[in-house]
């Protein structure tokens, strides 16, 4: 029984990442290494500071960090009335921080013109870097820079030297398409979207999370023990696989342990 409950969790994890997880493509899954520094813009003061001190809560409760006061922004949350609009701006002002590179750090071209489109109530873009696990250096040419120098040692079927950070995650919020949504959920969302590279084109049908937030408002209130879950073992499992899916069954194994020590 209790083998057949850790196969049906394994199960579920792949099927969360493989439905709702969007990697940069041929790279693994990117999570923050770094105390995480939370800002916001365009939201007035008393939400700016209560999505502030949730976001960052839900970043200490996964097993990240939060930086201090005066820190240079990692996850910036925008609020907006036009959230398309506001993402055209946005990539228009710093077309080089939303695509450091043509490769290994983003979703592509054709993803960032879909972040510009559309009328989703909340739409994200993350950057992510790959770096040497030992040194934390640069793993890939960023645009108009130097070609970084890595030396490939240890390498093996199970782990490489080479991990994935998360370096930039911009959320657009947009207000006029938020009326129904408590702002602890609504805050939830984000939070969860800046811990992990979701899909947002990914299918939620018939899960417990957070990400079906706008499709069942009144009934998901915050992240559910699935998300805690899931972004606990994200951020305990080994960053440094070869590949989803061996990083996937990391993660597996870490809920297991999880919900085993209960």
């Amino acid at each position: 029984m209790a083998r057949m409950r850790a196969a049906q969790v394994r199960e579920r994890v792949d099927a969360f990442i493989e439905t709702n997880m969007a990697p940069a493509p041929g790279r693994p899954l990117a999570r923050w290494n770094k105390p995480v520094c939370v800002a916001t813009a365009y939201l007035s003061p008393q939400y700016a500071q209560a999505v502030i001190d949730r976001v960052a809560a839900r970043i200490i409760e996964a097993g990240g960090d939060v930086a201090g006061p005066g820190c240079k922004a990692d996850v910036m949350i925008v609020g907006s009335e036009n959230g398309a609009e506001t993402a055209q701006t946005l990539v228009k002002s710093d077309p080089r921080g939303f695509r450091p590179s043509r490769s290994a750090t983003d979703r592509g071209s054709v993803a960032l013109r879909r972040f510009q489109e559309g009328d989703a109530p909340v739409r994200w873009w993350h950057v992510s870097l790959p770096v040497n696990v030992d040194t934390g250096e640069l793993a890939v040419h960023l645009d108009g820079e130097e070609y970084p120098t890595n030396t490939v040692r240890d390498a093996s079927r199970l782990r490489t030297n080479v991990r994935d950070d998360l370096a930039r995650i911009v959320v657009v919020v947009d207000f006029s398409k938020t009326a129904n949504i408590r702002m602890s959920a609504l805050a939830d969302y984000v939070a969860f979207v800046a811990l992990a590279q979701v899909n947002p084109d990914g299918d939620t049908a018939g899960q417990d999370t957070i990400l079906n937030l706008f499709a069942d408002p009144q009934n998901i209130t915050e992240l559910s023990q699935w998300d805690r879950d899931y972004l606990a073992a994200l951020y305990k499992a080994v960053p440094n696989r070869p590949n989803v899916r061996q990083q996937a069954r990391g993660i597996a194994e870490e809920v297991i342990r999880q919900r085993n020590g209960r």
